[in-house]
C-alpha cells in the first residue's frame, strides 16, 4: 500500500516537473518571437514538443517560426500535423491556406477551404476565401469576399492590404488608394500595402510620396525587384543617375530577363560614358525582345 503511494507520487513529482518545464520553454519561445528570435524561439518550442509532443500550441507556433525563417516545407510539415492531431483548430487551417496561397499551392489551399473551412463564414474564413480567389485571378469574385470579411471583421490584420491589391489587380486603382491608405494607417509596417501604394503614387505623378513608400517597402522586402525597378525610376527622374543604376543592376542580377530594367541600364550606361555596358545591355534587349516575340501565337 506504502509503495503503491509511493509511486503515484513519484509520476504525480515527473508529470508536474515536466509541465514547468515545457511552461517555461513556451514562455521562452513567445519572448523570443516577439523579439524576433525566431531561431532561439524554434528551439524552446522543439523542448516543449519533446516533454510533451502533443502540446498542439507550441507545434503551430513552432509551425509559424519555421515559416518566418524561410523553411517553408518544415513550417508547413509541422502545422499539418496540428491539423490532424486537432482538426478543429481553425487557427492552423488559416495559416496553411495563407501560406499555400503565397506559394502558389492552390489544390492544397483549395483542400482545407473545402475540408476543414467550409462553411466557414466568419472575418477570417471569408479573408481566407478571398485570397484564395485573388491567386486564382478572380479578383472580382475575391473583392466580395473581402469586402464582406472587412465588415465582420475591419482590424483583421492583412485584410486591408489584400484588398486594396486586389483592386489593383482589378484594374480599380481609383478604389485602391484610399483602401491602401487605411490599410497603412492599421500597420505602418505593412510592406505589401507600402509597395503597392507607392506603385499607385508614382503612376499619379506623386514621386515624393511614392519614393518614401518604396523605400520603406524595400527596408523590409530587399529582394522585391518590383520595388526596386520603381525606384531606380524614380531616381532617374530626379537625375540620381548612379543610385539608379546600383538598383538597376540588382535588378538584373536577380531577374537576368527583366527587359525594363535593361532598356534603362542601356540609356544610362550610354549617358554616363560607359559605351561597352550599355552596347551590351542593347545586345541582351534585342534577345529578349526576339524571345519575346517568338513566343507569341502565330509566330513562326
Amino acid at each position: 500500500m506504502h509503495l503503491s503511494i509511493s509511486i503515484c507520487f513519484l509520476a504525480m513529482s515527473v508529470a508536474l516537473s515536466a509541465a514547468d518545464i515545457a511552461s517555461d520553454r513556451l514562455e521562452e519561445g513567445l519572448k523570443a518571437q516577439r523579439a524576433g528570435n525566431c531561431r532561439a524561439a524554434s528551439a524552446a518550442y522543439r523542448q516543449v514538443l519533446q516533454a510533451s509532443p502533443r502540446t498542439t500550441r507550441a507545434r503551430h507556433l513552432l509551425g509559424i517560426c519555421e515559416l518566418q525563417m524561410g523553411n517553408m516545407a518544415e513550417g508547413i510539415r509541422q502545422l499539418e500535423i496540428v491539423r490532424r492531431e486537432d482538426p478543429q483548430n481553425l487557427l492552423a487551417s488559416y495559416t496553411l491556406v495563407s501560406t499555400y496561397v503565397a506559394i502558389s499551392s492552390l489544390d492544397e489551399a483549395q483542400r482545407i477551404l473545402d475540408t476543414s473551412l467550409r462553411g466557414d463564414k466568419s472575418a477570417a474564413g471569408r479573408f481566407m476565401r478571398g485570397s484564395y480567389e485573388m491567386a486564382r485571378g478572380k479578383y472580382e469574385s475575391a473583392i466580395i469576399e473581402l469586402q464582406t470579411a472587412r465588415k465582420l471583421g475591419p482590424n483583421l490584420p492583412g485584410l486591408q492590404s489584400m484588398l486594396g491589391i486586389t483592386y489593383c489587380f482589378a484594374n480599380r486603382t481609383d478604389e485602391a488608394i484610399p483602401i491602401l491608405e487605411s490599410a497603412l494607417k492599421q500597420n505602418p509596417q505593412d510592406s505589401n500595402a507600402a509597395a503597392f501604394l507607392g506603385w499607385l503614387y508614382k503612376d499619379r505623378d506623386r514621386p515624393t510620396e511614392a519614393m518614401t513608400l518604396l523605400q520603406q517597402s524595400l527596408q523590409s522586402r530587399p529582394e522585391d525587384q518590383g520595388a526596386l525597378f520603381l525606384l531606380a525610376q524614380l531616381n532617374q527622374a530626379r537625375g540620381r543617375t548612379a543610385e539608379s543604376v546600383e538598383m538597376l543592376e540588382r535588378v538584373v542580377a536577380a531577374d537576368p530577363k527583366h527587359r525594363g530594367a535593361h532598356v534603362l541600364l542601356a540609356r544610362l550606361y550610354q549617358q554616363t560614358q560607359r559605351p561597352e555596358d550599355a552596347a551590351r545591355e542593347r545586345e541582351i534587349v534585342a534577345k529578349l525582345t526576339a524571345e519575346f516575340q517568338a513566343a507569341q501565337p502565330g509566330a513562326r
